[in-house]
């Protein structure tokens, strides 16, 4: 029996390192799919050579192997060019058109669907954020401008699919209320954490990456791990951490990715007489953000809006307390007092004081009180709906061609 194909559209490079959680999770539903669910990935690339744009190439994840057509080039991953990506990307696929053989659609943005509306097969959807965010005026997404607009083009898209995933409660809430006549339609699904990559690190281990790093033994080290952008607010992040260092010299702050605020980080940085105390490492793959992870006390997220950010399970999956703000799902992981902190007031006053807690009370809450948190949050539990319902999509689908016959 052959296996259900599922082709994913989204402007990802599963093998390339792209900054953001969508493109994590993509990684993650391919790498861990069952033998009978194979995949294809129409994306964007981020090496030409190896995955050159306008061609399907066979590529292999480890675990698992995927067909992927680029239909565009990613030239500089984490940083935003004059024309969105999301218009380059559905540029690419009205110009290279890729023959897609699959089963199952799948998207991840509504943009990209919406180009296969009238395309007869299943279609799943993946809603990685309330949308309600539009009108928040901390969100950096360009559809702020035109809400009335993105929410009829959300809402013709999403008749047409047959399972719609929200990785927030309160978008299933919102899409249940926004669009009834979708809601048998919608749940909620979590996110999780590769164990295979994200696991604590033997104490030997630990210090020796501490070493490797440079991070003295009586340091403090706090990380954050995402793209330097509004939604992260990495400059938030950085004036509590200011306030830190104030009252503290053995602290230091590292920043895991890249992205549009770079530049206005590395000014604070200089302004604020913090180069030795801050130092920003760039884009990293995930067995690179693991070894970091692994030599750190603290973990931040100060982001202004998520939906259930991977980062941050994969920080507690090695045993690093968090604190974060009090967005999205953060809540079924983190919990203040025992393995970090949430902050409810987006401030650096609050955010400081937080991270000082975090700093003092490390050593307490490292180790089982992180793990067991997420222990329940791997892919082989989480993905397990995802991969009955491509089943059942298929099933309903082919018994419907079956009666027209």
């Amino acid at each position: 029996m052959s296996a259900l194909r599922v082709c994913i559209v989204y402007p990802a490079d599963p093998l390339g390192v792209i900054p953001g959680g969508i493109d994590t999770f993509i990684r993650g539903i391919i790498r861990w799919a069952p033998s009978d669910v194979s995949f294809s990935v129409v994306g964007v690339t981020t090496d030409i050579t190896s995955r050159p744009v306008g061609q399907w190439t066979e590529c292999d994840l480890g675990r698992t192997k995927f067909s992927f057509f680029p239909v565009a080039y990613l030239k500089a991953p984490g940083t935003r060019g004059n024309v969105p990506l999301s218009v380059r990307f559905v540029a690419g696929l009205l110009r290279w058109r890729p023959n897609i053989s699959a089963d199952i659609l799948e998207f991840h943005r509504i943009e990209p669907g919406l180009l296969f509306i009238f395309d007869p097969r299943p279609k799943n959807a993946f809603v990685h954020q309330n949308m309600e965010v539009l009108k928040n005026p901390d969100a950096d997404i360009l559809w702020r401008n035109l809400p009335g607009l993105f929410y009829w083009l959300e809402g013709r898209m999403l008749k047409r699919c047959g399972r719609i995933y929200a990785v927030r409660r309160s978008a299933v809430d919102a899409y249940i209320k926004k669009y009834p006549d979708v809601a048998d339609r919608v749940g909620f699904i979590p996110t999780w954490f590769d164990p295979e990559i994200f696991s604590p690190a033997a104490t030997e281990q630990r210090q020796a990456t501490r070493r490797r790093y440079g991070f003295k033994d009586a340091e403090k080290v706090i990380a954050t791990v995402g793209r330097l952008d509004q939604q992260k607010d990495p400059l938030l992040l950085l004036r509590s951490f200011k306030l830190l260092c104030d009252s503290t010299e053995k602290v230091k702050l590292i920043f895991v990715g890249d992205g549009v605020l770079r530049s206005k980080v590395e000014d604070f940085v200089v302004q604020h007489s913090l180069n030795d105390r801050v130092m920003l490492f760039g884009l990293r793959s995930a067995t690179e953000v693991a070894d970091i992870l692994s030599a750190v006390d603290l973990f931040a997220l100060s982001s202004a809006y998520e939906g259930m950010p991977m980062c941050v399970l994969e920080a507690l999956a090695v045993g690093i307390p968090v604190v974060t703000t009090d967005v999205g799902e953060v809540g079924l992981v983190v919990h203040s007092g025992l393995n970090g902190q949430i902050v409810p007031e987006r401030n650096e006053f609050a955010f400081g004081q937080a991270l000082s807690l975090g700093l003092r009370r490390s050593d307490e809450w490292f180790g089982s009180p992180c793990t067991d948190a997420v222990e329940i949050f791997t892919p082989e539990r989480v993905l397990a709906t995802v991969y009955d319902a491509y089943r059942q999509m298929a099933h309903e689908f082919s018994l419907g061609m079956a009666s027209r016959r």
